[in-house]
């Protein structure tokens, strides 16, 4: 808050009266000048923590997907394993299935630097571009966790119906599992490819 003080004394003569206007206006431009220094300083310290968080949040999202890749491809083989022998027991025949092909393992990504930059209106100092590089990655993201709930969901679905009837599957209980494990097969396919591009996106916003 700026104070602006009444002279002491009457001005004598209009120079006086200027010296004194002069002296206000030369005080009010300095302090306001210092003013929006010290905040531009303040934007300028808040843009650069906001972004290292941001940056080490996209980093820790990056490393998480790519050491779970041979997992996921792991479960990926396992369920098409359960696809294949619940097609062929639908038809009546026999063929084993085994619990350790339907575990799926869920993996979240962090958000939180992202989403608390954002709503502090701090992503407003930043860079357009890189802010717009930014927000790509976590697009992109949130489309593999959708991607990722609709397949727990599927595995949800269906472990139910395997585990209680691994040993003693008959045709019927077969096809109905048979309709969840192609929705699994189909959305971990899905997650597959979203990675893909999760990763690129994470890569354009680390540049």
């Amino acid at each position: 808050m700026l104070d602006v003080h009444a002279p002491q004394h009457t001005p004598n003569g209009l120079r006086d009266f200027f010296i004194h206007l002069l002296t206000i206006t030369a005080g009010l431009l300095i302090a306001l000048g210092l003013e929006a220094g010290v905040e531009a300083f303040h934007h300028r310290h808040q843009r650069l923590e906001a972004e290292a968080m941001i940056r080490d949040e996209i980093k820790s999202n990056d490393e998480k997907i790519e050491q779970g890749e041979a997992q996921f491809k792991e479960e990926l083989d396992g369920m098409n394993r359960v696809l294949q022998a619940l097609d062929t027991l639908s038809q009546g025949k026999t063929l084993p299935l085994q619990e350790k092909d339907f575990v799926f393992h869920q993996s979240p990504m962090q958000d939180a630097a992202w989403r608390t930059a954002a709503s502090t209106g701090v992503l407003s100092y930043m860079d357009y571009g890189k802010v717009e590089r930014f927000s790509e990655a976590y697009k992109e993201q949130d489309q593999l966790e959708t991607m990722e709930k609709q397949t727990l969901d599927d595995y949800l679905m269906l472990i139910p119906i395997l585990s209680h009837h691994v040993k003693d599957m008959d045709p019927e209980r077969a096809k109905q599992a048979l309709v969840y494990a192609r929705q699994a097969v189909a959305h971990l396919n899905g997650m597959y490819f979203i990675g893909l591009g999760t990763v690129g996106s994470y890569k354009q916003a680390l540049q």
